[in-house]
């Protein structure tokens, strides 16, 4: 199973991660042309979503739903990522969206409540 720790700063409205969502697209730095091709051909480029390794294995799926809809209710407005671009705008939304094939139906509670 992956394990993945998100941290949330209150003052600033700001959610920290890892690995749970990247977010590469031209502006990220040291974005080559290789990687570029690579981000694309697994439909990460310009389309924020979970990392890679993420992809290939969720472990309980229902653990993960769980965790993910405990995040989502969080009042972040944008995300911090170790991985590719900040998400400044629609940050909770952006977050449902990478993750909407594990969220399935909670995936709409996630969005109503990030209204």
């Amino acid at each position: 199973m992956m394990r993945e720790v998100a941290l949330f700063h209150h003052a600033s409205k700001t959610l920290i991660l890892v690995d749970l969502v990247e977010n590469v697209t031209a502006a990220t730095p040291n974005t080559n042309g290789l990687l570029r091709f690579l981000f694309r051909m697994i439909g990460m480029w310009n389309t924020p979503g979970p990392a890679p390794e993420y992809r290939l294995g969720w472990g309980d799926k229902a653990l993960v739903r769980q965790c993910l809809m405990r995040i989502l209710q969080w009042d972040f407005e944008r995300v911090i990522l170790s991985h590719g671009d900040l998400i400044t705008r629609d940050a909770r939304q952006v977050i449902a969206h990478a993750w909407r094939k594990i969220l399935g139906r909670a995936f709409r509670a996630a969005l109503a409540s990030s209204g």
